[in-house]
């Protein structure tokens, strides 16, 4: 086990590569990282960010030089601070674009295409499990991404029966395929 005074050792020995040292000063600044990560409010990316904190951590001591007057502390905490605002930034880009593109975004991931080759199997499948009705929905509400009230108007019911039927397609899919 290595025992150094301070974080310049340590710093020394792991430029000259051991191995030992970085296990060391990753497990000095893990409760440093969490905290971090806490204070920003990120914890449901946690695993993450911890994850890329150790790899900055790395990547700081590598840079670090003593010569610019900061501790080696002040200079990872910078560094990881630039990480954390980084992360955010990308977080309120990609929101900004969901709500410019919301309509484009539904209609690519929650529809399914017909491009599969299994798309066909994956049907008769489906059919096997579901009353006719519920079949005939879940292909409109679910792959085509047709309007709940247009499928009303075509089946000459309520909405809310359209909504239960969709539930009930998706609960008998999943019991059949998960068994």
């Amino acid at each position: 086990m290595i025992h150094p005074s301070n974080d310049y050792e340590v710093i020394d020995r792991i430029k000259e590569g051991d191995d030992q040292a970085l296990e060391h000063l990753a497990s000095n600044y893990a409760a440093f990282i969490a905290k971090k990560i806490h204070s920003y409010s990120l914890a449901y990316m946690f695993d993450d960010l911890f994850q890329e904190g150790l790899i900055l951590l790395y990547k700081s001591v590598l840079t670090f030089e003593e010569k610019f007057d900061k501790t080696f502390t002040r200079y990872f905490e910078m560094n990881f601070e630039r990480l954390m605002r980084g992360h955010i930034n990308r977080l309120r880009r990609r929101r900004e674009i969901t709500k410019l593109n919301k309509t484009y975004i539904a209609e690519a991931n929650h529809c399914v295409r017909e491009n599969s080759v299994y798309y066909e199997v994956h049907l008769q499948e489906i059919k096997k499990v579901l009353t006719e009705f519920e079949f005939s929905v879940y292909i409109l509400r679910v792959l085509k991404c047709t309007p709940i009230n247009d499928i009303a108007t075509r089946y000459h019911c309520e909405t809310k029966s359209i909504y239960n039927a969709v539930h009930r397609a998706k609960l008998k899919i999943h019991a059949y395929f998960e068994g």
